[in-house]
């Protein structure tokens, strides 16, 4: 049978096992706090956990104390030192308990691997709160009803563990990929409240020839990231960002926590206040903001980075080639979402865990084909979007060359001068007496000599930032600041 319920200790049998590697993964639902960039706080539902031979570590709920919606105990890294338990492992389970993590874990395997997610639903630690059955559905997944996860249609879902900790109430989802492309997972019980309320992950699958795949597996972990690229719908890769978009509108997480419907909210009134980037809004998609600790954040969400990273001619990736970064943009959000990143058009190599071959043939230059900078992403698509950054060789920062002009020369008047003129003194920011303009530097040293007799220009080894948004602008937000929500950056480095 493909799918079991009750406390398991191993994985099923498997009828007919494909060629390639066994994952297990165990994950467990539950309950709990996070916050907002802007430091609100907000009750959710998720899941914690990871694969069966990585060492467990998490982030603890961000509580907030009572009668204080936007302020928050930030939430501390767990370095467990041991693996992901099985279901059945009492102390660690009631451990996990309400500290599920947003978005859920980055689940990995390739074409030809046999998976097994064990699902256990802890329940909920907030007492006034709906203690609903769980399920996992594997969207876009061609897999047979029993793995579904739609408790309609599908083994039912999950009841909360109501009996003693580490007892039963464990299903056994099992599939075999057979199509390398970008998945998603998330809750399939009363979907429209679970999945608002924080009940879903991304799901990817590699080539098993891929590098990215082969050094995640054989010791990345949870803590390493999957590098070395590989090859998608016939194109090659040098690295990969995910970008899980998503939104929520709080006074639903707000009627959850105070019993569900009785709470007074109707899922039809949704109109959100906050939007994300793999659970994050910015300015935390860029690895800043108030109160946040990045690195305390990315080591609790391994695989989740939101900031586009690529060398233009291939120095500081040390491949001697530029990077061609796929963006596998994922929308478990219940808006549709127009983004659009600046400086580059990318190609569309793939949409659904199919390959677009009609869009870009594998090989089409750049300049031909389906390119966009603005991607429509409806509900429930993924798509795959290649950045070739080598378009950007050679470039400077703007069409004043050689880079931008944010520097001037005091013996002529209304003369601006080159950013990458480290001699000459910057153009003040008119907005901030006393602080000089921030100007984008061209991408490496431009060898051109400095003006009125100054030194040579100093080298530059930083690169431009381009933004990376969603065009409809009310969504770059935090409850309606900008800048904010759905906004990262793109980073161009030599």
């Amino acid at each position: 049978m493909l799918v079991s319920i009750g406390l398991a200790v191993g994985p099923p049998s498997v009828r007919q096992a494909q060629a390639g590697n066994q994952i297990t993964y165990y994950l467990y639902a539950t309950d709990g706090y996070w916050a907002m960039a802007d430091g609100t706080v907000i009750y959710g539902y998720g899941y914690i956990g990871g694969r069966s031979t990585d060492n467990f570590t998490y982030q603890n709920s961000m509580t907030a104390p009572p009668g204080s919606p936007k302020t928050y105990v930030p939430g501390a890294i767990v370095p467990g030192g041991v693996a992901w338990p099985a279901p059945g492992n009492a102390a660690l389970e009631a451990q996990f308990a309400g500290n599920a993590q947003f978005p859920g874990p980055l689940i990995r395997c390739a074409v030809g691997d046999v998976v097994y997610i064990y699902l256990k639903n802890l329940g909920v630690t907030t007492k006034t709160a709906p203690n609903d059955p769980h399920t996992i559905h594997l969207h876009g997944m061609d897999v047979d009803a029993a793995n579904d996860g739609v408790p309609e249609t599908s083994v039912a879902a999950i009841p909360a563990n109501m009996a003693l900790p580490g007892a039963g109430n464990v299903i056994v989802y099992m599939f075999s990929p057979t199509h390398a492309g970008t998945y998603m997972y998330h809750c399939h019980q009363e979907a429209d409240i679970h999945v608002t309320m924080g009940m879903y992950g991304a799901l990817v699958v590699y080539e098993s020839t891929d590098l990215a795949y082969q050094s995640w597996y054989n010791g990345g972990g949870a803590s390493g990231p999957a590098i070395g690229g590989g090859i998608l719908h016939g194109w090659s890769w040098t690295k990969e960002t995910i970008l899980l978009l998503s939104e929520t509108d709080i006074r639903q997480h707000n009627a959850e926590q105070k019993g569900g419907m009785a709470g007074g909210y109707n899922p039809v009134d949704f109109k959100p206040q906050y939007w994300f980037i793999n659970g994050l809004s910015f300015p935390n998609t860029v690895h800043a903001g108030f109160g946040f600790n990045w690195s305390t954040w990315i080591a609790a969400h391994p695989g989740y980075d939101p900031f586009i990273i690529g060398s233009v001619d291939g120095i500081t990736n040390g491949l001697g080639v530029a990077d061609k970064v796929l963006l596998r943009v994922i929308n478990l959000g219940f808006q549709t979402q127009p983004m659009h990143m600046h400086g580059f058009h990318a190609k569309i190599i793939g949409s659904d865990q199919r390959a677009w071959p009609w869009a870009n043939t594998p090989g089409t230059p750049s300049g031909q084909g389906m390119e966009k900078n603005t991607l429509t992403v409806g509900s429930g698509e993924t798509y795959e979007w290649l950045i070739d950054f080598g378009t950007l060789s050679g470039k400077a920062a703007s069409t004043y060359q050689p880079g931008t002009q944010s520097r001037y020369d005091p013996l002529a008047l209304n003369a601006p001068q080159p950013n990458t003129n480290q001699a000459l003194p910057a153009i003040p920011d008119p907005f901030a007496p006393g602080k000089a303009y921030v100007g984008g530097p061209t991408v490496g040293p431009d060898g051109i000599q400095g003006t009125g007799g100054l030194p040579a220009e100093l080298p530059i080894t930083t690169g431009q930032y381009f933004p990376f948004h969603n065009h409809d602008d009310y969504k770059a937000t935090n409850n309606g600041v900008y800048p904010g929500g759905m906004f990262t950056l793109i980073e161009t480095l030599p």
